[in-house]
């Protein structure tokens, strides 16, 4: 104990270092963070206060119109404004005077005195005709996005090892610009280039990695007073642990003398006489009975302890007891009631001893209040008849109510209806599925309410329910699903924002014989149901045994329960076809696809295409599927000889479930098959339907050593378009263009396309529905590499194929 308790100490010491490193980790990131923040702040301010310079002194310059100054060889007439009248001029002094350019002015300022504020700038444009105004490679850039439309760019650059903010912005042509740019193709009101500053960033990010060093150095002293306050903690925390289990190791010894001496004690021990006077009362019984032991100490138990409508009973047996010997209590366990100090009465668990104390006889009642346990046994016997989520019954006491209605001899008529809710799945959808149990939750409410006491609610599945009502006609039952329908649809959920509206469609079927099975009535109001979302959904419709629909429905319901015995009875068997190769030099010699069949309950073979619409619907395929692979790979482990591929087919339920491609990596590793031995088909359509789904099982499988054939391909619209993200290693032409093939010219051409598409992209394709020998030259000669068909070979049990290679062995080691 005291190990776990420092165990538990340090433990929670060591997630609040954790917790108090994160918080001091996380200060540091927010300071570097606001550091940097601060610093491209504070260089776009100067970037942008240097180019407001800029831009005033050209301002400045441009409204003085004119702006002379001496000839020099500091400054020499500018030869672009020769063509402007007065370019030159000469003061009655002699002094020559030649205009100047605010360009030129604001250039030369930044050129030569830039470095007297940090900046450095320029006025240049796309069609800069001095070469000190061109511009470089960025501002180039930048000039290009200024005239597409932005007022401002700027970026941080790296230019060697230095870093530079740079920033431009639109120089806009005024009238005063025309007067040096007149007839250069200037607008006025439009950009005509731009004002470009550069700032060198050392000393602002000197600047800023200083501020990150104190801030780190502040935090880290923080930091370590934390964790010196931390381990402080944990040791005063570990001197009170050891005070506290002392304690605790001598209590426990106590406890240990005290149950020596009480034996078989189990919480309360209350001792009486004869007379039903009590004389020990332990603080156990104190506790749960409320009484000081001196208020109960020489009373008699049956007025303070034992509840009025069993005191009669009591004295009787004590007497009986007293005067015969006789009990039917003494040396067992029974659940009785008391009574507790408050008058509130409690269930527990009761073992009574009688000892012969000299010359007195003593009854020792051992007592344990079992409330808890009660409560317990009565929520667990709530849950067990109750759907967790909704509070109404589970599929299971609802079909026990049913069978309950159907045997009920006052043979009164019932309905029975199944509710399913409308565009429940956008809900899911679109919000998740914590939104979806809410709309259950509050829908049941709306049910409840809507029902009443009018009949029997329940809970069937996702967001199926079902209704009993008892004693009510066809017309009554009609009565109900109206109102259940109005309610419904008056109906709104709220959830983050959104209002979502539903429906429901009602299944009713009208109980008249009570000799109908339960599970036989639920699956005609489930076939009803389904009728009513057929016909538009937010509706009911009634059950009728002549319904066409219905009775298919019926029908495919009928196919589960015989698909279940199936199993159940083993009567599914694997057949195989070949595929054989066309060409000469194929790497592979062959192979065979494996294919379902089932036998029914007379042994009749029974083809997939009866069976497997009724299992897709009803979500069989992952368990049929894990039979076939199962089997399948059992043959394989007992042919290891079998030097071909084995091809499986795999449903789409199959190929978006995360755990059924868990069970084939396990089924692989289990059976050691040597890799290329399996190759699994998906049709195009389940593949190009859960297209990343498929792409990340293929390839996982892939990795595994297995091949994998696009089933169908060319029944889509966009087989092509999709077939590069799929890495298939076949292709298998959809039947229904190899078929006549020989006689339609469309179908051949379709054929040799997905062929030669195939080929390009590096498959091999397979044909399907061979038929006649026209077919299979025609798909020779195109350069198909197998083939798959009645006229090559026909479906045959699996058992074959293992028989006839046994045959082989034995003929190969007889002519040895």
């Amino acid at each position: 104990m005291a190990r776990l308790d420092r165990n538990h100490t340090t433990h929670h010491i060591l997630v609040l270092g954790l917790v108090w490193t994160a918080i001091i980790l996380f200060f540091a990131w927010w300071g570097a963070r606001e550091a940097q923040q601060n610093t491209i702040r504070l260089a776009s301010a100067q970037a942008r206060a240097s180019f407001g310079k800029d831009q005033a002194l050209r301002q400045w310059a441009t409204r003085h119109g004119r702006i002379y100054v001496p000839v020099s060889d500091y400054f020499q007439p500018d030869p672009r404004m020769a063509k402007i009248p007065e370019r030159d001029i000469t003061t009655p002094s002699g002094l020559e005077l030649t205009l100047i350019n605010p360009v030129t002015i604001t250039n030369q300022l930044d050129r030569d005195y830039g470095h007297l504020y940090g900046t450095s700038g320029k006025i240049t444009s796309l069609t800069a005709l001095s070469a000190q105004n061109m511009p470089d490679a960025w501002e180039r850039s930048a000039l290009k996005r200024i005239n597409a439309g932005a007022k401002e760019v700027l970026e941080f650059v790296r230019e060697g090892d230095a870093e530079f903010l740079r920033l431009m912005q639109a120089l806009i042509v005024t009238q005063g610009c025309l007067l040096c740019h007149f007839g250069e193709g200037f607008e006025i009101g439009k950009p005509g280039g731009g004002i470009a500053i550069s700032l060198p960033m050392a000393s602002l990010r000197a600047q800023e990695q200083q501020a990150v060093h104190s801030k780190f150095v502040t935090l880290f002293i923080l930091w370590v007073f934390g964790m010196i306050g931390l381990a402080i903690t944990a040791w005063l925390l570990h001197r009170q642990a050891q005070v506290r289990n002392r304690a605790l190791v001598e209590l426990r010894r106590s406890e240990e003398r005290k149950s020596a001496i009480l034996g078989s004690s189990l919480d309360c021990i209350v001792t009486i006489d004869a007379d039903d006077r009590i004389i020990e009362f332990n603080p156990a019984a104190e506790t749960t009975f409320g009484f000081k032991a001196s208020q109960v100490i020489g009373k008699p138990m049956a007025e303070l302890l034992v509840p009025e409508s069993l005191r009669e009973q009591h004295r009787e047996g004590l007497r009986r007891n007293v005067e015969t010997v006789l009990s039917t209590i003494l040396g067992t366990r029974i659940e009785t009631t008391a009574l507790r100090s408050d008058g509130t009465e409690f269930p527990v668990e009761l073992a009574i001893t009688r000892i012969r104390q000299e010359d007195r006889l003593l009854f020792t009642a051992f007592l344990r209040d079992i409330t808890e346990r009660r409560k317990l046994e009565e929520r667990l016997q709530k849950q067990a008849s109750e759907d967790d989520l909704t509070g109404l019954l589970n599929r299971h006491t609802f079909e026990a109510a049913l069978k309950r209605a159907l045997i009920d001899d006052r043979q009164f008529h019932h309905c029975l209806m199944y509710l399913d809710l409308d565009r429940f799945k956008v809900v899911n959808d679109t919000s998740g599925h914590g939104a979806g149990d809410e709309l259950l939750k509050q829908l049941a409410d709306l049910l409840r309410s809507t029902v009443g006491e009018r009949g029997i609610l329940g809970r069937l599945g996702g967001d199926e329910f079902g209704l009993i009502l008892q004693d009510c006609s066809l017309d009554g039952g009609q009565e109900v699903a109206r109102e259940l329908l109005e309610a419904v649809s008056n109906f709104r959920f709220y959830w983050e924002e959104k209002i979502f509206t539903l429906g429901m469609s009602i299944g009713v079927v009208s109980i008249d014989d009570h000799r109908s099975e339960a599970s036989r009535l639920l699956s005609m109001a489930d076939a009803a149901c389904y009728r009513a979302k057929e016909e538009g959904r937010n509706r009911y419709y009634i059950y009728s045994s002549a319904d066409q629909v219905l009775s298919h429905r019926k029908t495919e319901l009928s196919w589960i329960n015989r698909i279940e015995s199936a199993f159940e009875e083993e009567r599914f068997l694997l057949y195989q076809q070949p595929i054989l190769p066309l060409q000469n030099g194929e790497e592979n010699n062959g192979f065979f696809e494996v294919l379902l069949r089932m036998r029914d309950e007379e042994q009749q073979l029974v083809t997939p295409d009866k069976f497997l619409p009724a299992a897709e619907r009803y979500n069989l395929m992952p368990t049929i599927d894990r039979w076939v692979v199962r089997h399948t790979l059992g043959w394989l482990c007992a042919n290891l000889d079998y030097q071909g591929i084995v091809s499986i087919n795999l449903s789409g339920a199959s190929l978006t479930d995360t755990l059924f491609l868990t069970f084939l990596l396990d089924e692989l590793e289990t059976c050691a098959i040597p890799e290329g031995r399996i190759c699994f088909e998906i049709t195009e359509t389940e593949a190009i339907t859960n297209l990343s789904r498929a792409r990340g099982f293929i390839t996982e499988l892939s990795e595994a050593g297995c091949h994998f054939a696009l089933d169908d391909f060319g029944s889509g619209m966009s087989s092509y378009g999709y077939l590069k993200d799929l890495p298939v290693d076949f292709l298998k032409i959809d039947g229904r263009f190899v078929r006549n093939m020989d006689i339609d010219p469309v179908s051949l051409a379709m054929v040799r396309s997905i062929h030669e598409i195939g080929h390009l992209m590096g498959k091999r394709t397979i044909a399907e529905f061979v038929g006649h020998a026209a077919v299979l030259k025609t798909l020779q000669e195109i350069g198909v590499n197998f083939a798959q068909g009645f006229y090559l070979g026909e479906p045959a049990p699996l058992e074959t194929l293992s028989r006839k290679a046994k045959s082989e062995d034995r003929a190969r080691q007889a002519t040895r």
